[in-house]
């Protein structure tokens, strides 16, 4: 008996080393390996869990290739407004007269305007690809492209730009309220921004039937959202790279950051929705 116990124990020694050794792996595992563990040495009841592991190791690696390559993105493009704010401070100084101050304070203003906007748009941009958990709720659509035209007033104003509401439906969707204002926002912003003085930028939220994809003999009736605008439009070429972080076209206005339509196709698939681009009848 006492000879049967020993090999009992000595066998369960040898049945758990393979967790003995997974556990001491894990422990002097780098904090940046993302590297996946192997199943096959535990016991079978166990590989499943290091599977597990091994999905959560990719998508750990992937969130922080994703960040790394944001922090890079940004301190290249917030070095241009730095150095452009260092070059306009010292220009007010140098100034001679209240005229020259003048100019110098009002390209001194804009340029923090720029800057602070950039800055702006990156937070909201980490805020919503580090996966902050802004709960979803059923939000109005209408109320939100209402909000959107209150928040860039200001701009269509300065612009010269006619901006308001067509087709008004009370369409309401499930998504994150704060997020699905920064996206609609966003795209009022943008068509603003390329549309001539004496323009026009529409904003239309209605219902459209579409056929479902899994039944596609049983059309689905889905919210949209469009944003139409009299500006010049954007080439067929280049229009799944507007999507790029700080892409700007040639001739792009002033005071962008290149990000804007990045945040919305981020935020729209977070909410499941669909972003297209195409041409307006204005």
């Amino acid at each position: 008996d006492r000879r049967r116990a020993f090999r009992l124990r000595r066998a369960g020694r040898r049945s758990l080393r393979p967790l003995s050794d997974l556990s001491l792996e894990l422990e002097n595992r780098a904090a940046t390996s993302f590297d996946p563990l192997d199943p096959h040495p535990v016991v079978s009841e166990m590989r499943p869990v290091v599977r597990a592991m091994n999905g959560l190791f990719a998508r750990t690696r992937q969130a922080f290739d994703t960040q790394r390559m944001f922090v890079a993105d940004a301190a290249h493009e917030l070095r241009s407004p730095l150095a452009a704010l260092k070059v306009q401070v010292q220009m007010l100084g140098r100034a001679h007269d209240d005229a020259q101050r003048g100019v110098a304070l009002a390209r001194l203003e804009s340029g923090i305007d720029r800057a602070s906007h950039l800055v702006e748009q990156l937070l909201l941009l980490a805020r919503n690809e580090s996966g902050g958990e802004e709960a979803l709720s059923t939000v109005s659509l209408l109320d939100t492209a209402r909000l959107a035209l209150s928040d860039t007033a200001e701009l269509a104003q300065v612009r010269g730009v006619d901006a308001g509401l067509e087709d008004a439906e009370d369409c309401t969707v499930l998504a994150p309220p704060s997020g699905l204002r920064i996206l609609v926002r966003n795209l009022v912003d943008n068509a603003l921004r390329y549309t001539p003085a004496g323009g026009r930028v529409d904003v239309r939220v209605h219902f459209e039937m579409q056929a479902a994809s899994a039944v596609p003999a049983a059309p689905q009736r889905v919210a949209v959202l469009e944003v139409n605008d009299s500006g010049p439009g954007i080439p067929p070429e280049d229009r799944e790279r507007v999507f790029d972080r700080f892409y700007r076209r040639e001739n792009a206005p002033a005071g962008g950051s290149g990000l804007g339509l990045a945040i919305v196709r981020s935020v729209a698939e977070r909410c499941g929705a669909r972003v297209e681009l195409g041409t307006a009848d204005l």
